[in-house]
């Protein structure tokens, strides 16, 4: 079976300092909230946020986080992205632009089914809470280029 022309997943295995500031400052706060600190995960999270004014997104982001237990995320030193830190800046990509459908299908890739309905509320509030601040994630894909096997 040929694999020439297979389409990548957009940012993974990208250099997390080559992200557009609303990703990176997303993917700073989660890995923040995994490295758990001093201050305990949401605290470490909203202080990274705080840094642009949204630390309030916190609030939706320890949840997120907790509710999906196959999502990996690295150190916050670590130079690439992680597969599943991808799917969860695609995921929060697709609810601000309004796409739920995409956005519930990335998360099964970080949940099993019934769990990433639960997770719907979360995500959707984390979206628009970014949204809110001013921060709107790329569009780092199109729904007809995605890899298949979502």
């Amino acid at each position: 079976m040929a694999t020439r022309g297979l389409p990548a997943w957009p940012h993974l295995g990208q250099d997390s300092e080559a992200l557009p500031e609303a990703e990176r400052l997303l993917l700073d706060a989660a890995r923040a909230w995994a490295a758990e600190g001093p201050a305990g995960p949401m605290a470490e999270a909203a202080i990274v946020l705080a840094a642009s004014g949204i630390e309030g997104a916190a609030l939706m982001l320890d949840p997120l986080l907790r509710v999906l237990p196959t999502l990996h995320l690295a150190g916050p030193l670590c130079p690439q992205i992680t597969e599943s830190e991808s799917a969860l800046l695609l995921a929060i990509s697709a609810a601000q632009q309004g796409s739920r459908s995409l956005a519930l299908g990335l998360l099964h890739r970080l949940a099993p089914p019934l769990t990433a309905y639960r997770a719907m509320p979360l995500l959707m509030g984390l979206a628009c809470a970014l949204k809110r601040g001013g921060h709107v994630l790329a569009a780092a894909f199109e729904p007809s280029r995605l890899p298949r096997g979502l």
